[in-house]
């Protein structure tokens, strides 16, 4: 989640035909031909960098985040400026605490506290996860001397962990995440003492989030409107980089893979295939996160279009490529791509070697461990040709889905930086 002083760059798009409603387990959500439409920042402020920090703080959290919604929503004599949301971050939910706006009749800064706090999200989150919380604030209008009116905003949020997997967006490609589903229902009352004005605005939307561990807003975020079971977006926004305005419809699509994803320590070396296209007359940069310990071997460098590279330090690395040519600029990241051992002293061994039990065994639904010491430990399904048909982390449950799978027999392998052990199991 986002932190005070964080300024972070998104994407507007159009949908298209883009279908936002798919979902399930394991899922991958190819987006990558979402729009360019325009760009911003979202910048998350301390409240004392507000217009709003007099009214608000005494009654606000220590550490509380202001996030600029927008400069003006409305017409007239009842619009709204200089819109704020306020929130909490805490290990336990990340939730609106306060709003601060100025409402265009009474140019007067008006800020309210929640009553009942939005919580946007409740962690932890988990696959198949669903909460339904409430929320109210009411915003005086005016001050000390001039009473104008209040401004309540109340509701309910149903929100459920709906989809788990990899989602692909013109930011980066196969980033895991989590899909959240939340449906917001809200009445706005405003009521107003001179011109005498009392009305309400009801009001229900959808909001599709994919969140990731690696950034602090969602990857993408879809709201709209659902009807009859057809929802229809109304706001899109995806992580990006800067793009060049003038060229922002990139129809370079970047791609890369490697031979292999763990190795040792300043022995084992890596060759990458890099298949983006177009091809001719494209320049290649390549990128490492973290970038110490690097080294380029074979006779290639970081502008090789197929690099040969040893890593010199231990740990997980994030890969990008940068390809430019005349039609523009594009860039991919894999995260999580390449594990570096410190040594090749890791242990191979069958499960029950090691004193760890699997069950049941045939499995038509999760496998599950008596262990939980290779909880957050990669997985990995391979078929008897040996080609790579599902993989994932092991949950804090000590299960491993196997839904996904198809009828037959495979190979199971669990790694980590100490151990890779495998077993055979039966898909029923």
């Amino acid at each position: 989640m986002p932190s005070i002083n964080d300024t972070i760059r998104y994407t507007q798009s159009t949908g298209g035909s883009l279908d936002f409603e798919q979902t399930g387990a394991n899922y991958h959500w190819d987006y990558s031909g979402l729009s360019f439409v325009s760009q911003d920042i979202y910048k998350f402020q301390a409240l004392t960098s507000t217009p709003y920090s007099t009214l608000l703080l005494s009654g606000m959290p220590f550490g509380a985040i202001g996030y600029k919604v927008a400069d003006s929503l409305g017409a007239g004599q009842f619009a709204f400026k200089n819109l704020y949301n306020f929130f909490e971050k805490k290990s336990s939910g990340w939730r609106a605490v306060g709003t601060g706006f100025t409402l265009s009749v009474l140019p007067i800064p008006a800020g309210g506290l929640y009553s009942d706090p939005d919580e946007i999200y409740t962690f932890p989150l988990n696959y198949n996860d669903k909460d339904s919380t409430t929320f109210s604030v009411t915003t005086p209008l005016g001050n000390q001397f001039i009473q104008l009116g209040t401004l309540k905003q109340k509701g309910y949020r149903l929100n459920t962990v709906e989809g788990w997997g990899t989602i692909t967006t013109p930011y980066g490609s196969n980033i895991n995440c989590l899909k959240i589903k939340s449906v917001i229902v809200e009445i706005d009352s405003l009521k107003v003492s001179t011109p005498p004005l009392n009305i309400g605005f009801p009001t229900t939307r959808v909001e599709y989030k994919w969140l990731s561990t690696t950034e602090k807003i969602p990857i993408l975020e879809v709201v709209g409107t659902e009807a009859s079971g057809n929802f229809t977006p109304t706001q899109i926004r995806y992580r990006d980089n800067f793009r060049n305005p003038s060229n922002p419809v990139n129809i370079i699509r970047v791609r890369f893979n490697v031979d292999k994803i763990i190795g040792i320590k300043g022995v084992d070396s890596f060759n990458f295939t890099n298949t983006s296209t177009p091809a001719f007359g494209s320049n290649y940069i390549w990128r490492f996160n973290p970038s110490l310990g690097i080294r380029y071997v074979n006779n290639t460098d970081s502008t090789s279009a197929e690099p040969s590279v040893v890593f010199d330090s231990t740990g997980v690395y994030n890969v990008t490529l940068l390809v430019s040519n005349l039609l523009g600029n594009n860039d991919s990241t894999a995260f999580n791509m390449i594990q570096i051992n410190a040594n090749n002293q890791q242990s191979i061994a069958k499960f029950d070697q090691e004193g760890i039990h699997i069950f049941p065994n045939p499995v038509q639904g999760n496998i599950h461990l008596n262990t939980d010491i290779l909880d957050n430990s990669l997985y990995q399904f391979y078929d008897l040709s040996g080609k790579l048909v599902s993989e994932g982390l092991i949950s804090n449950e000590h299960s491993i889905p196997c839904e996904q799978l198809a009828a037959g027999t495979y190979i199971l392998l669990v790694r980590n930086l100490e151990t890779i052990l495998f077993t055979q199991i039966i898909k029923e």
